[in-house]
């Protein structure tokens, strides 16, 4: 029993220690010198080009994503063409003819475009913007700096309590 108490011991005091490290880190403000921004904010260097971290933006996007960063990207646009400016024509078109005799059917189509824009353009916007956030989130996951903290985690498994030190 003292054997298992003292290997606990070591493992949290060892994980405590390399948690309290702070050169492992995110950059504090303290040391924003040591990060520098590209002219045009291409690139992100941190600690002296030993980390070089691109933003996401198209060129990201369709390198990692190809044709799907491509499908999201023209999703969302038409999302926001057809919901932004396609609707509110058929809007102003059914508000123009509203209180003329001949105006039957511009009104109608009117309606037929304004109803169709949004019922289109909502989904294909949601949709688009949905899939870009992924890709986004992906990448950040993948490629974003991470912090070298060290955590000793506690809980249940298959046969029992399980012990996990994550670093």
């Amino acid at each position: 029993m003292k054997k298992i108490l003292t290997l606990f011991l070591f493992l949290f005091v060892a994980g405590s220690v390399y948690a309290q490290n702070t050169e492992n880190a995110w950059p504090h403000s303290q040391e924003r010198d040591k990060i520098s921004v590209a002219p045009g904010g291409q690139d992100i260097t941190i600690n002296r080009n030993t980390y070089v971290w691109k933003p996401f933006s198209d060129v990201v996007g369709i390198s990692l994503y190809g044709s799907r960063y491509r499908k999201a990207k023209s999703s969302q646009f038409w999302g926001i063409f057809l919901s932004c400016v396609a609707a509110p024509a058929g809007a102003l078109v059914i508000a123009g003819y509203a209180g003329s005799n001949d105006g039957t059917m511009p009104t109608i189509l009117g309606s037929v475009a304004l109803v169709g824009s949004l019922g289109a353009g909502i989904p294909l916007w949601v949709k688009g913007r949905r899939e870009l956030d992924w890709m986004l989130d992906d990448y950040t996951r993948r490629f974003a700096p991470q912090s070298n903290v060290a955590s000793l985690t506690v809980g249940p498994t298959s046969s029992g309590i399980g012990l996990a030190l994550n670093f």
